[in-house]
C-alpha cells in the first residue's frame, strides 16, 4: 500500500469554481514529489485537503492507512507537517529556541530532553548560532529553515511545502531546495507545491495539474520531454532543457541535462574539430 492515496478527489469553492476535479494518484514513502501547474490549477487546494485544512467534498485521501477526515485528522497530523508560503505567519515563539520548543511542548516532550532535540534540528538546518535570535531579525531563507526545523523536531513522515520558496530571494530558494532533497534522502516523504520549474528537476516525481485535473504524473525528465504539451497549458521547461532544445534545433545532439554537463560536452565537441 502506498503511503498517500488520492482517489477521485474533487473540490469546488462554489458552483462556478471547481478547484480539483476527479484527481487520483499514489505517492510512495520517502519520495520527493513536486506538484506544478498554472495559477488556479488547484495545487494549493489539493495540499490543503491532504493536510486536513479543507474538507474533502468528493473522493478520499488516505495517509498511512488512515482516511483524511475529522475523526482521523489529529492522528494524521502527528505524521505530517506543512510549511507555508510566508514564514512570518508561522512563528509563535519570541526566539528560534522558543518557537521550536512550542511544538515539542504540545507533544508533551519532557523538558530535560527538549534542549538536545532543539539543538539537533537547528544544526540540521544550519542555524545553531541563531537559537536566541528573534525570528523577525532573520532573512526569509533563515525563517523558512526555522519553520522546517520545528517540523523536523516533531519527526513527521511527511512534509508538505506549499509555495515555500516563492517569497524568497535566490539564495534563500537554494537553501530550502537543498533541504528538501536532504529530507527525502532521510526517508521523509516530501511534497512541494511550486512554480519553480528548476526545482522539479531535483524531485523524484512530478505531478502536473491543469484546470483542476491531473494532466501528467511521471519522472521529471519524462514530464519535460514534451515541451509543446506543457507550453499549451502555460508551463515551460527548465532553462537547461531550453538550451538543449536550441542545440537540438541546430542539429547538435547533447546527452547532458545540466548546464555544466552541456558545457563539458560542447568543449569536447569543439576540441575534436
Amino acid at each position: 500500500m502506498s503511503l498517500i492515496e488520492v482517489k477521485n478527489v474533487s473540490y469546488a469553492y462554489n458552483e462556478n469554481s471547481v478547484a480539483i476535479d476527479d484527481v487520483s494518484f499514489d505517492l510512495e514513502e520517502g519520495t520527493y514529489t513536486t506538484i506544478i501547474g498554472h495559477n488556479g490549477s488547484g495545487k494549493s487546494t489539493l495540499a490543503k485537503m491532504m493536510a486536513g485544512l479543507l474538507e474533502i467534498q468528493k473522493g478520499t485521501i488516505t495517509i498511512n492507512g488512515l482516511q483524511v477526515n475529522v475523526d482521523n485528522i489529529n492522528k494524521i497530523r502527528q505524521d505530517l507537517g506543512i510549511v507555508f508560503q510566508n514564514p512570518d505567519n508561522q512563528f509563535i515563539g519570541s526566539t528560534v529556541r522558543d518557537d521550536i520548543a512550542f511544538g515539542l511542548e504540545n507533544k508533551l516532550v519532557a523538558s530535560e530532553e527538549m534542549e538536545a532535540i532543539i539543538g539537533e534540528y537547528v544544526a540540521k538546518v544550519g542555524l545553531s548560532d541563531y537559537l536566541d535570535y528573534e525570528p523577525q531579525n532573520l532573512s526569509g531563507g533563515q525563517k523558512q529553515r526555522v519553520a522546517i526545523a520545528g517540523i523536523m523536531a516533531m519527526k513527521p513522515k511527511i512534509i508538505i511545502f506549499d509555495e515555500a520558496t516563492s517569497m524568497l530571494d535566490p539564495k534563500g530558494k537554494k537553501e530550502i531546495k537543498q533541504l528538501m532533497s536532504q529530507l527525502s534522502d532521510n526517508h521523509i516523504t516530501v511534497i512541494s507545491i511550486t512554480h519553480d520549474i528548476e526545482e522539479v528537476l531535483q524531485s523524484d516525481e512530478c505531478i502536473v495539474l491543469n484546470k483542476g485535473k491531473l494532466f501528467m504524473k511521471d519522472k521529471p525528465e519524462k514530464v519535460f520531454a514534451d515541451a509543446e504539451k506543457l507550453r499549451k497549458i502555460n508551463l515551460d521547461i527548465p532553462f537547461a532543457m531550453q538550451v538543449k532544445e536550441v542545440f537540438r534545433n541546430h542539429k547538435i545532439k547533447l546527452k547532458a541535462n545540466d548546464l555544466k554537463g552541456m558545457a563539458d560536452e560542447l568543449w569536447q565537441l569543439n576540441s575534436k574539430r
